[in-house]
């Protein structure tokens, strides 16, 4: 089986003790927790459900880690108020189990398919996205030791590289032995940690977009705020009724505005961006697009002197002025 792993939330916490039968040091019988890992390795090899669910109790899974999911997905969106994320924390208590149902087909496709059929389960996508588990590559398993307190308790330390990371982590999946006296994988020990040291990295990626974007957009608006300038000097020097006016704002429009606005989209356009920045990042652009169409529909007004031209041009400016202010505040509740 290929070691990289596109895994939904309940599926990325089963697999993480996924294919590392032959790296056991420990004799594997049917008795042992050994056994009950190796055993969700071959159920997803061969697509088998039923001896899947036989040694992973997704139900307990998810439930233990239920929080820290929520509290990964609402982290993530660096962009929701506080209030936001405390009345989505709330609300999500009342979807526990629809997402329960859904995290679960979207699991029963991949162990019998090898897919998790993203058209259908959308948002378990989107899940995986914001808690890094969207895609990881197994490193093996450590160690899986039963607890010396507790003889129907163990633990496996499986190890994990998720590229935002950039390091390898390593995950403590407990296993316990049910009424049949049988070994079920029932919860990941320390899944928060993850989730907290993934929201850590993201957080300086953030941090790092946040001040190149801010150096480029002040070194375009001093241009901006220059053209702004020489648009008044233009206008005070003449009429748009004469020739010479309306030829001088065209080109201030096309050679300096229009370009400006075109190379600031370029810069911005080549930033990395971190996945808390998406929407602020999208946003900018369209105010780049907005910009520029503001400028050619201004100088081709100079031409044709038409009032839908120059009413095209109002609207443009009007929206971008609009999105430029929500972009402002999206930055400042990014920035704390």
């Amino acid at each position: 089986m290929d070691k990289t792993f596109k895994l939904g939330i309940g599926a990325g916490i089963a697999a993480l003790a996924i294919a590392g039968g032959g790296y056991f040091f420990l004799i594997s019988g049917r008795d042992t927790p050994t056994y009950a890992i190796q055993t969700v390795e071959k159920a997803v090899e061969k697509h088998n459900k039923a001896d899947f669910y036989k040694v992973v109790n997704l139900e307990s899974i998810l439930d233990d880690s239920y929080n820290s999911i929520v509290e990964g997905v609402t982290d993530a969106d660096k962009t929701m108020t506080a209030d936001a994320r405390v009345a989505i924390k709330n609300f999500t208590e009342m979807l526990r189990e629809p997402l329960f149902l859904s995290l679960k087909a979207a699991i029963d496709s991949y162990i019998e398919t090898g897919d998790f059929n993203k058209e259908e389960n959308a948002s378990v996508t989107t899940l995986l996205e914001r808690t890094g588990l969207d895609k990881f590559e197994y490193r093996g398993v450590d160690s899986v030791e039963i607890n010396p307190r507790n003889s129907n308790e163990a633990m496996a330390k499986v190890r994990i590289f998720q590229p935002e990371l950039q390091e390898e982590f390593i995950f403590n999946v407990i296993l316990r032995r049910n009424l049949k006296d049988e070994w079920q994988i029932v919860s990941l020990q320390n899944f928060s940690d993850f989730i907290g040291k993934l929201n850590a990295v993201r957080r300086v990626q953030l941090d790092k977009y946040l001040a190149d974007s801010a150096e480029i957009n002040a070194r375009h608006d001093a241009i901006i705020n220059d053209a702004e300038q020489k648009n008044f000097a233009i206008m005070a020097e003449g009429t748009l009724g004469q020739d010479k006016t309306r030829a001088d704002l065209k080109a201030l429009m096309l050679d300096v505005v229009k370009k400006d606005w075109e190379t600031r989209k370029q810069e911005l356009f080549t930033l990395p961006v971190p996945q808390g920045a998406r929407t602020l990042h999208n946003l900018r652009m369209k105010i780049c697009d907005l910009e520029i169409g503001y400028a050619e529909d201004y100088a081709q007004w100079m031409d044709d002197k038409k009032a839908a031209t120059a009413k095209s041009a109002e609207d443009k400016k009007k929206l971008a002025q609009t999105l430029r202010a929500e972009d402002n505040a999206l930055t400042r509740r990014m920035s704390n």
